[in-house]
């Protein structure tokens, strides 16, 4: 059976959203980032960085949130949360690698500050953040205008990663207001049926 190691409220939680897309079986090992499992000498044989998440199928072991979202729909898939053809994967990655290249540091910082500052936040960080943040966001909006999801017609993985990313600086108080767009498709994901069935494994339900 597929194993996920990191926690569901981590870029962990992508990779279940895409098992819980896809129907697979799976077992979450449940590990906190930064936390002793990670840094223990058993999880660093699987995956050197410490970091999570890490998927383990049969033999293969992967880390690397968008690899293995690549894996799992290339494996797995039969089309779905992916493409059908060169061009249209090529989409895929375009909008994913735009966010994780231009957009994913700025959003983990405000995450950061949001859930290790004690309610003091440092504010130069939240600035250059935003800053950051503002600055690619008017194309995202403009990509998602008229649009369910963020390239073809079909929720794929650089919708997963991508909005789940952008969730983050909503929790440090970003404000969305001026890119109802993006703001309409993340909520349209964390609302997914696969992501709600996730929540309630989480929950215990």
């Amino acid at each position: 059976m597929i194993k996920v190691y990191g926690s569901v409220f981590s870029r962990a939680g992508m990779v279940m959203l895409a098992l819980e897309e896809l129907g697979l079986e799976y077992e979450s090992v449940d590990m906190l980032p930064r936390s002793e499992q990670t840094q223990s000498d058993e999880y660093r044989a699987l995956n050197p960085t410490g970091k999570i998440p890490t998927l383990v199928d049969g033999d293969l072991v992967l880390f690397e949130t968008q690899a293995i979202l690549y894996y799992l729909v290339r494996q797995y898939g039969e089309g779905r949360l992916w493409a059908q053809t060169p061009a249209a994967e090529a989409d895929i990655l375009r909008w994913s690698l735009y966010i994780s290249n231009q957009m994913e540091v700025p959003a983990l910082d405000m995450l950061i500050q949001f859930k290790f500052s004690n309610g003091n936040p440092d504010q130069t960080v939240i600035e250059r953040a935003t800053a950051e943040l503002t600055r690619f966001m008017p194309l995202l909006e403009q990509q998602l205008d008229g649009r369910e999801w963020i390239s073809g017609e079909q929720f794929s993985i650089a919708d997963i990663h991508g909005a789940l990313v952008l969730s983050w600086p909503k929790l440090g108080g970003f404000d969305y207001s001026a890119y109802p767009n993006v703001h309409r498709w993340i909520k349209s994901v964390l609302s997914h049926p696969a992501q709600k069935r996730l929540m309630e494994k989480a929950k215990g339900g």
